[in-house]
């Protein structure tokens, strides 16, 4: 029997440091990002224009110079929430927040991420749940907390969900059980799917924090501050 571990479809792919991923979401959720990244893009485009205006009057070498300093003070102002322009950038903000309120922003020396099985596992939410799909590409660290953070959390749960349909028959869990034995089937079942930990559900927290984050950053950055005079 082939046990699986991610849930709905959110598998990824390491590529330079990142990684790619498919997360499930509710209905509404892209309409969402779109409007909040659209005010933090006009910010974006703002930052950029002050530096382009800069390069036009300095030397090639400044020029290099400042486009690295550019890409810097971009780089940390989307890490630090203050520049959530990209649909990557918000929900990586925001699953940081998530991984840190849940204590696994920590290496995970126990965890071997290869042995890992991938897919999904007994008490995951059924798709239909989230109609839209959302492709991300999050740093590949951040992927491997989330992944090793869920697994360390629910294995013990998923190891008795794994017996739990090894002992019953298929079907058990159907809406219009009545006999006993399968509603006390299917309490235990619901039992020990809540002790599961999906990477979808943590996913999906990290969207909603990154959102609030956005829509709550009270002012542009500073970008007198980033276009050297």
């Amino acid at each position: 029997m082939e046990h699986n571990f991610l849930e709905e479809n959110e598998n990824f792919e390491e590529e330079e440091g990142t990684a790619r991923v498919s997360v499930r979401a509710p209905l509404g959720t892209r309409l969402a990002l779109k409007s909040v990244l659209e005010q933090h893009q006009v910010w974006a485009q703002q930052l950029q224009a002050h530096y382009k205006a800069r390069l036009k009057s300095l030397r090639p070498a400044q020029r290099d110079h400042l486009l690295v300093e550019q890409h810097r003070e971009l780089h940390a102002l989307r890490r630090q929430g203050e520049l959530l322009d990209t649909r990557d950038a918000l929900v990586a903000f925001g699953l940081r927040q998530e991984v840190q309120s849940r204590g696994w922003d920590h290496p995970w020396p126990d965890v071997d991420l290869v042995e890992m099985p991938l897919g999904r596992f007994p008490g995951s939410t059924r798709t239909g749940s989230y109609p839209e799909t959302l492709p991300l590409r999050l740093p590949g660290a951040l992927v491997d907390q989330v992944s090793a953070g869920c697994w360390s959390t629910s294995k013990e749960s998923i190891h008795q969900l794994w017996q739990w349909h090894d002992d019953h028959r298929p079907g058990v869990l159907r809406p219009d059980a009545t006999r006993p034995e399968e509603q006390a089937a299917a309490a235990e079942y619901r039992r020990l799917a809540a002790g599961v930990v999906t990477t979808g559900e943590v996913y999906r927290a990290g969207i909603r924090r990154g959102l609030h984050a956005a829509l709550h950053t009270p002012t542009p950055p500073p970008i007198a501050a980033l276009a050297p005079s």
